[in-house]
């Protein structure tokens, strides 16, 4: 396997693929590197994440929504889907807008990107701590939750987006607190 093809598997990243979103200049992606671009995606990524969460207590939210049976599933499939292709989709363009230097391995990056690159892991895993710490007062004062209920609040929708922004904070702290990339 020649060094240009070369897997970093406990990254996920191609040195391939991750050389392109560094050195990418394509005018299609131009729009991406704003700040205020950036920052709006962030905004999307997060706003997604809280939808999925919410699926969590939708059996609490459709009882006072009054919905029929009928609609409950379309209703419910269709605000699933929208979500989770909105937190996809935002992160997909989070990532080609800091270029992929959240999940670019040091022997890629330059010194003033593995400073950045560090400062923002740090910070992703402050505010992860803080969202565990409101996960668990969630847990003790707020409404029962379960994982893989079928009925009732089911908190496996929780899980998933706590997972979603475990992989999505560094690129997000990057693309927030950064001027030019």
């Amino acid at each position: 396997m020649s060094k240009k093809h070369k897997i970093y598997w406990s990254l996920g990243v191609t040195e391939k693929g991750t050389r392109a979103l560094l050195t990418d200049e394509n005018s299609k992606f131009k729009w991406l590197r704003f700040q205020r671009n950036r920052r709006i995606l962030v905004v999307l990524e997060l706003l997604g994440v809280v939808l999925i969460a919410l699926g969590s207590y939708y059996t609490s939210m459709k009882s006072a929504l009054n919905l029929s049976d009928a609609t409950e599933i379309i209703t419910f499939s269709v605000a699933a889907i929208l979500a989770i292709m909105l937190t996809l989709g935002a992160y997909s363009f989070l990532r080609i807008a800091v270029r992929g230097i959240a999940d670019a391995p040091n022997e890629l990056l330059d010194e003033r990107q593995i400073q950045i690159r560090d400062s923002s892991y740090r910070l992703a895993y402050l505010g992860m701590g803080y969202l565990i710490l409101g996960l668990f007062l969630l847990m003790f004062f707020g409404p029962d939750l379960r994982l893989f209920e079928s009925e009732g609040n089911d908190g496996s929708f929780i899980v998933i987006s706590s997972l979603f922004l475990f992989a999505s904070l560094p690129s997000m702290f990057i693309a927030w607190r950064e001027k030019d990339i």
